[in-house]
């Protein structure tokens, strides 16, 4: 299977790949620094099923409902929230260098 591989540098770049659901996408430049910021929060696979398993699921409506409400109260732009939700739910994230992130489609990995 040949996956499509791609590197972006903007903010506009990025969100257009995201669109597209590219299997991997190089981020560099400016945005990399939320890119990193997103990859501190991110649970892999294993962990979030145990959490969903651990809690008999109501963890999971919990974090939906958390959310929802963080998602009212921040003050960030409509776009850059869109961009930040499909990294954390497609993508896993993967550090190349200080300035450089891969992100790799979940989908790619089952």
């Amino acid at each position: 299977m040949n996956s499509k591989q791609v590197r972006v540098s903007t903010k506009a770049e990025l969100a257009k790949e995201l669109d597209k659901k590219t299997d991997e996408i190089i981020v560099e430049g400016d945005f990399s620094q939320t890119i990193a910021e997103i990859k501190k929060g991110q649970l892999n696979d294993t962990d979030m099923l145990g959490f969903a398993v651990g809690s008999g699921g109501t963890g999971m409506i919990m974090e939906y409902g958390i959310s929802k409400l963080m998602d009212v109260f921040d003050p960030a732009a409509k776009e850059d929230k869109k961009i930040r939700k499909q990294i954390e739910r497609l993508y896993t994230i993967k550090r190349l260098t200080q300035e450089s992130f891969l992100l790799h489609l979940k989908q790619l990995d089952y």
